[in-house]
């Protein structure tokens, strides 16, 4: 695999992160930093898979690559639909998982 075909599941990994840490922190649960961060990785790239199933998610999806012509806009897309997703799963993870005390 090259780096042109990992790149967009790396944006989006660290869009989730991003994401899922935010949100989770906000909820003071999720396991803390290192689960928050897995958990939003997932949820990222899991919702990047959604939007190339889901119409409704893919449309909004390809709204967010114009805000930056060229290449630049694919990223940013990738990244705001990773944090998206991330943000999500975050929330819930932050949520579902607490800590002991």
């Amino acid at each position: 695999m090259d780096l042109a075909t990992v790149l967009p599941y790396l944006v989006q990994a660290l869009g989730g992160a991003i994401g899922g840490n935010i949100l989770g922190a906000v909820t003071r649960g999720g396991g803390g930093i290192v689960g928050r961060t897995i958990i939003g990785a997932v949820g990222g790239i899991g919702a990047a898979y959604a939007a190339g199933s889901v119409e409704a998610i893919g449309s909004a999806a390809s709204t967010w690559s114009n805000l930056i012509e060229g290449e630049n806009g694919v990223h940013l897309a990738n990244l705001i639909t990773g944090a998206a997703g991330g943000g999500v799963l975050g929330l819930i993870g932050g949520l579902l998982i607490r800590p002991r005390g």
